[in-house]
């Protein structure tokens, strides 16, 4: 998406709205894709976040973070999490690569 002044708006994609480098959004589009498959992951096993969060080995707050996609949680901490919740190494870089 192209910027363009149009009367007093910039249309402009999350890129330039946020100010990010091209390896920052990497990371936000990463994150975000990791958030959705660990909210997936537990939907689909049919678990409450406490529950999801005992087989992890952390707390409801944690998982709840993960599932929005905060960055006080680290993008490791999320894979390990998709690990325990039983998606596969395969399928984490399938939820990576359709971030890309």
């Amino acid at each position: 998406m192209r910027r363009r002044k149009v009367d007093s708006w910039v249309e402009t994609d999350v890129r330039g709205l946020l100010g990010l480098s091209a390896e920052e959004l990497v990371i936000v589009e990463f994150r975000a894709a990791l958030a959705v498959a660990v909210q997936s992951a537990r939907k689909r096993r049919k678990l409450s976040q406490e529950e999801a969060a005992k087989l992890i080995g952390t707390s409801q707050a944690q998982v709840s973070k993960m599932e929005a996609g905060q960055s006080t949680i680290s993008i490791d901490r999320m894979i390990k999490a998709l690990t325990s919740l039983g998606v596969s190494k395969p399928a984490i870089v399938r939820v990576l690569s359709s971030a890309a």
